[in-house]
């Protein structure tokens, strides 16, 4: 197990302000709406594009500075919002418990896909 206390000074994380745009407010806009009565076609934007500026985020972060776990939530990020279009738009047929499904997965996803693989392998690639 290899732990690093400092953080490269390429990585997004390294930028308070960063942060707080790329992850903290997507992060904000999706639990809102996910508590909040609005509307399929809301929930499915701002879903959408949430995770969509988280996605780019982290594929930006992992080219900048070799973030392991970015390697990891890009690409996840980016598949749930694809599920999130395509279960707003009524193509996937996740039920009436679409959002819910689609909303702990995201939980769950984020939480192990960015601690478990740093806290093993390490931070930074």
């Amino acid at each position: 197990m290899r732990t690093y206390t400092t953080v490269h000074p390429r990585d997004i994380f390294a930028s308070f302000p960063l942060v707080v745009a790329v992850f903290w407010v997507p992060i904000l806009a999706i639990a809102i709406t996910g508590y909040v009565p609005v509307g399929d076609a809301v929930r499915t934007a701002v879903w959408t594009t949430g995770c969509l500026l988280m996605s780019a985020g982290c594929f930006v972060n992992a080219m900048r500075c070799g973030r392991l776990h970015c390697y990891l939530t890009g690409p996840f990020f980016l598949a749930v919002a694809l599920v999130t279009l395509g279960y707003g738009l009524g193509i996937l047929p996740l039920g009436k418990s679409g959002w819910g499904i689609i909303g702990y997965t995201l939980l769950a996803g984020v939480v192990l896909l960015t601690y478990l693989p740093e806290h093993f392998l390490g931070r930074y690639r």
